[in-house]
C-alpha cells in the first residue's frame, strides 16, 4: 500500500520557500530606484511574509497528514477515546461499555483523506502548544518524538508568526496587540535574533518586515526560520 513520505513533504515545503525568497528578492530589486519603492517594498515584504506563513500552514497538516498515514494506530486510539467519552457524558456508563470500535491497521490515502478532512479542508493548529497535543495524541512515537523536539525558542516563533499573518490579514486592534505583545517577547538571546520589537509598538507592519539585518530584509529571516523548524519535524 503506498505510503507518504514525511520527508517529501519536508522537501517540498523547504523548496517553496527558497523560490518565494528568490522571488521577494528579484521584485525588490526591480523596484529600486521607483518612484514607489519603499511603499511597494513595504506591501512585497507584508504578501512575502502571509505567503510563507500559509505555506507553513500547509506543510503542518500535510506533514501530520504523512505521519498518521505511516502509522494509523495512534490516531485510532485517540479517536476510540473520544468516541467513548462522548457516548459516557451523553448516555451513561451502561451505553458506553456496549460501544465497540473496531480499529484498522492500514487504510488508503483516500480513506484517510475522508478520515482525517472530510469537509476537505486541512488539519488546522491554534498555535505551537496544539502542535505538540496534537502529535501527543494522533502520532506515533518516532515522528512525535520529531514534532517535540522543537524547543521553546521555536514554538515563540510559530506562535510570533501567526500573530503577525493574523494582523496583516484582519487589521484588528485586537490582532495588533496580540501581535505587539508576541513581537515583544520572541527574541531571547542568540535566539530569533532581529525578529521581534524594541520598546515601541509596530503599527506598520510592512515597514518592520522589510528591514534589513545582514543583507536580508526581516519577512526573509522569518520564512528561513520556518524552512529551518520545518526540517526538525
Amino acid at each position: 500500500m503506498r505510503k507518504i513520505d514525511p520527508a517529501g513533504v519536508r522537501t517540498d515545503f523547504h523548496d517553496e520557500i527558497v523560490e518565494l525568497i528568490d522571488h521577494f528578492r528579484r521584485v525588490a530589486s526591480a523596484l529600486s530606484g521607483s518612484p514607489n519603492e519603499l511603499g511597494d517594498l513595504s506591501r512585497l515584504a507584508e504578501t512575502t511574509f502571509l505567503s510563507a506563513f500559509v505555506s507553513f500552514e500547509r506543510f503542518l497538516s500535510d506533514l501530520f497528514f504523512a505521519y498518521i498515514n505511516r502509522d494509523f494506530l495512534a490516531y485510532q486510539g485517540d479517536l476510540s477515546e473520544r468516541i467513548q467519552t462522548s457516548v459516557g457524558n451523553k448516555f451513561g456508563a451502561w451505553a458506553k461499555a456496549r460501544v465497540a470500535f473496531n480499529s484498522k491497521k492500514h487504510v488508503n490515502v483516500p480513506e484517510l483523506e475522508g478520515i482525517l478532512d472530510p469537509d476537505g479542508f486541512n488539519l488546522t493548529f491554534s498555535n505551537a502548544q496544539d502542535i505538540r497535543a496534537k502529535a501527543t495524541r494522533w502520532l506515533a512515537a518516532p515522528h512525535r518524538a520529531r514534532v517535540h523536539s522543537l524547543s521553546n525558542h521555536d514554538d515563540r516563533l510559530i506562535d510570533t508568526a501567526r500573530a503577525i499573518r493574523n494582523f496583516v490579514a484582519h487589521r484588528s486592534k485586537s490582532s495588533k496587540d496580540i501581535m505587539n505583545q508576541k513581537l515583544a517577547s520572541v527574541q531571547s538571546a542568540a535566539h530569533n535574533q532581529n525578529l521581534g520589537r524594541g520598546e515601541q509598538h509596530v503599527h506598520n507592519v510592512g515597514a518592520f518586515l522589510k528591514a534589513v539585518f545582514g543583507g536580508q530584509r526581516r519577512a526573509e529571516l522569518y520564512a528561513l526560520r520556518l524552512q529551518s523548524i520545518s526540517a526538525q519535524m
